[in-house]
């Protein structure tokens, strides 16, 4: 029997020597009919020839149809060759392999190689299956992840790195981890029964990682929280979800210390969740406003600003604390968003007053950490500022010190940058953070903002009373403006006053208001005397010194 490929090669000479009969054929009419037999024959030859050649393909075609329907490939023609079966099982077995390597890389987190939410709960549900006692099941969370990626999203992940191989070198081998969300991980403390030893293993373990890590130069905070297997939660899912409700909530630090769940974080934790939906609709709702709040010089006796602060009515709670809500923004993202309606408003209104005759006020418009690591934050104000056409010397953008801490070089270009452009610069809440004199001498700020917290009794406190004196004559020096804030009552106006800190604002002066109460207020001429500088003592008096 003639075998395949002697069937190709009789039929390949066929279709080639044919062709040339006629030439070897003596006489013409020979000739001209051996040529037509040639090329009659060679035609058949190469349509035969095809037809044996495309049979494979489609014999091939019907196997890779049968491996996608889950059949067998023995299932098909016996025809088909022992070669083309062996192939396709190679590649049935190369894509099984390359299909199990794409769920490990799936299961596994790609910065920290940590496995990831899913197998970590499948785990808990095997082992939960089996367990007649109570498991503790403990959550970290690395807090700074959220701070660093908002300016250096690469130095984040580093430090995430770091901290989860610090974490799983600490951990007993026994102990199964997983990282359960961008910036946690979770703990599975299987074989305690007794939860004080797993809590003593997870304070020590925060104690571990709160240490520098040597590569970053960061020293972690740390949160923990953990829930009990199964008085908090009788399946993985709800038992994760409550030892998340134990960590701290946005924008509060626990130092370090572990919380279990309790009913009273349950519900805050709802409450957070709830508050922070609502946000995601508040501009739609028109909920969100500015109130603005005079700023004042006592030298003068003139209203030379105002510092735009946000307001969140909402439709069922109310007035919402910016104290509850602003860490929800910045935890969230919701910031950036936010934080440009803010601008667009703040200058919206300062563009109002222009057009009422209040001229020579500056409008002071708190940025965010977040906003201040945006690359196009320039570009942003530029465009904002010719919106409402406002000149740059009518806006001053504040920063917290521990914001402009986070990257100095990058701090003071930016800052240099918006200086560059006639837009004021100030450094907010100052002695409230790292309170660093060398940044201060090296940053271009174009005022300093004392910290309520030394304002607040500076009439009966001597320390607060020398720290003031010291950052007035610093800020001469430097020569920047200095303003003090949040202050209440007339004794401390006249101390500030008398340390030579003329720029205040604070509730003795007036508390937040709308942008219209705030044109009545400073047209206000019982208002404005209050402003007025003191008369000058009579002639044989003596004016008390201030302490």
């Amino acid at each position: 029997m003639i075998g395949f490929r002697g069937k190709i090669v009789a039929l390949a000479v066929i279709a080639v020597a044919f062709p040339f009969v006629g030439w070897l054929a003596p006489g013409e009419g020979l000739t001209r009919a051996a040529t037509l037999a040639g090329a009659f024959c060679g035609a058949a030859a190469v349509l035969v020839l095809l037809s044996l050649l495309l049979r494979p393909l489609g014999l091939l075609g019907r196997a890779l149809e049968a491996c996608a329907e889950g059949r067998e490939v023995s299932a098909l023609p016996q025809g088909f060759s022992d070669s083309v079966g062996r192939m396709m099982r190679d590649v049935t077995q190369i894509a099984a392999r390359l299909d199990g390597q794409r769920h490990r890389l799936t299961n596994r987190h790609p910065i920290t190689g940590l496995p990831t939410r899913e197998p970590f709960l499948a785990v808990l549900d095997a082992d939960v299956k089996d367990v007649a006692h109570t498991v503790v099941l403990g959550v970290v969370r690395f807090a700074d992840y959220d701070r660093l990626a908002a300016f250096d999203q690469g130095a984040a992940e580093r430090a995430l790195a770091a901290f989860a191989q610090r974490l799983s070198g600490a951990l007993q081998p026994s102990r199964v981890v997983a990282q359960v969300d961008r910036d946690c991980f979770g703990i599975w403390f299987a074989g305690v029964d007794a939860p004080h030893v797993a809590a003593n293993e997870l304070q020590a373990l925060g104690y571990v990682l709160s240490q520098e890590l040597p590569d970053i130069r960061l020293s972690p905070d740390v949160d923990l929280g953990a829930a009990i297997f199964p008085h908090d939660g009788e399946d993985p899912g709800t038992l994760l979800t409550r030892a998340f409700a134990a960590l701290p909530k946005a924008g509060e630090s626990s130092g370090g210390k572990l919380s279990f769940f309790s009913a009273q974080s349950s519900v805050a934790a709802k409450e957070r969740f709830s508050l922070e939906q609502d946000l995601r609709q508040a501009i739609a709702r028109e909920q969100l406003a500015l109130h603005f709040q005079p700023v004042v010089d006592l030298e003068t006796g003139r209203v030379v600003g105002a510092e735009a602060l946000l307001r969140w009515r909402h439709a069922d709670l109310g007035l919402v604390s910016p104290a509850e809500f602003i860490p929800i923004l910045e935890q969230s993202g919701l910031i950036d968003e936010v934080g440009l309606w803010v601008l667009n408003a703040a200058c919206r209104e300062a563009r109002a007053w222009q057009d009422l005759g209040l001229t020579g006020l500056k409008m002071a418009v708190n940025l965010s950490a977040r906003q201040f690591a945006d690359p196009s934050l320039n570009t942003t104000i530029v465009r904002t500022l010719e919106r409402h056409r406002l000149s740059p010397g009518a806006l001053e953008v504040e920063l917290t010190e521990t914001a402009a801490m986070e990257d100095a070089a990058r701090t003071r270009r930016l800052v240099e940058e918006l200086r560059a452009l006639g837009v004021s610069v100030a450094i907010d809440d100052f002695g409230a953070g790292y309170s660093s004199l060398s940044y201060l001498k090296n940053l271009p700020f174009s005022k300093l903002k004392i910290d309520r917290e030394f304002v607040t009794k500076i009439d009966e406190r001597r320390d607060s009373q020398a720290i003031c004196r010291a950052l007035v004559e610093l800020s001469r020096g430097l020569d920047i403006q200095v303003l003090a804030e949040g202050a209440e009552t007339r004794e401390e106006v006249e101390t500030l006053r008398g340390l030579g800190c003329f720029l205040i604002q604070g509730f003795f002066f007036a508390k937040p208001m709308s942008g219209e109460d705030f044109v009545r207020t400073v047209r206000d001429p019982v208002w404005l005397a209050r402003l007025a500088p003191p008369a000058p003592p009579r002639a044989g008096t003596k004016r008390r010194a201030v302490a």
